[in-house]
């Protein structure tokens, strides 16, 4: 089994899950390209995005991309009616919403009865701040001077990533100022419980994450340590499913995975 990106690994879930003649919507889809590889695989994909001014790839896509496969969100809402989906990916976007319960609550909206929710993002108990590589920086209260002194000295000694040539003490500014801005630390308590507000308890799948990012590497390494390094070092990994009108609590697996299912861009 070859490794995969967070890209490949949500297309593998997709090719898995969909339904005949499904279709699936990736959630803050920045550039695309998720739904550019879904349609390489035969899938039925669209996109959507706020295009915040904290990430906003819309300069970079083509005209002909917005008319077709990705639509742009005002106040929030998707742009799409009522139970439209079969499948909705987010991939690193909801540790960026301030309304947690909002977004799932719209992502519940477009999702038909059945249909999955595929979330990669990480919690506040993540050691490591993925934007910038630093650790622990996310720890810090907003607006806190000490943390810019820690990304300082974090970044004198070589840690840290997207230095576009600034110097150290502008980069800690900015970099905190850019995490202060756009950026939603929540815990692992308040995420279950929003997701579970509009849709099915999260069944994680970290361990599953593991394996497609390492590969065959990944028989190397027992399943609860392949978690451990997923949840602390990168982040949580699950599923959740829209609950039909009779369903009570969720029972367990709701989804299936085969890593070799995505053919490569």
């Amino acid at each position: 089994m070859r490794a995969m990106n967070n890209y490949e690994f949500c297309v593998a879930y997709a090719v898995s899950n969909l339904p005949k003649g499904g279709k699936m919507l990736d959630y803050g889809c920045g550039d695309g390209t998720i739904i550019k590889l879904a349609r390489a695989n035969g899938l039925e994909a669209y996109g959507c995005d706020v295009f915040y001014a904290g990430g906003d790839y819309s300069k970079i896509i083509p005209e002909d991309a917005f008319a077709d496969s990705i639509f742009r969100m005002k106040d929030g809402r998707i742009p799409f009616g009522e139970n439209t989906f079969d499948l909705v990916t987010n991939n690193q976007v909801l540790e960026h919403v301030d309304n947690l319960d909002h977004v799932v609550s719209e992502i519940a909206r477009v999702l038909k009865p059945g249909g999955l929710v595929l979330s990669l993002f990480p919690d506040s108990g993540v050691w490591r701040e993925g934007h910038c590589g630093v650790p622990f920086l996310h720890w810090f209260p907003k607006q806190s001077r000490f943390r810019v002194t820690y990304a300082y000295a974090a970044r004198l000694i070589g840690i840290g990533y997207f230095k576009n040539g600034k110097r150290p003490r502008q980069w800690a500014e900015d970099f905190c100022q850019w995490l202060d801005d756009w950026t939603y630390y929540r815990s692992y308590a308040e995420i279950n419980r929003t997701f579970a507000r509009h849709l099915s308890h999260p069944h994680h799948l970290e361990a599953e994450w593991m394996n497609a990012r390492l590969g065959k590497k990944a028989r190397l390494l027992p399943s609860w340590v392949k978690i451990i390094i997923a949840k602390k070092y990168g982040h949580l990994t699950f599923e959740c499913k829209k609950l039909l009108p009779s369903s009570a609590l969720d029972a367990g697996r709701v989804g299936k995975l085969s890593l070799g299912a995505v053919s490569p861009k």
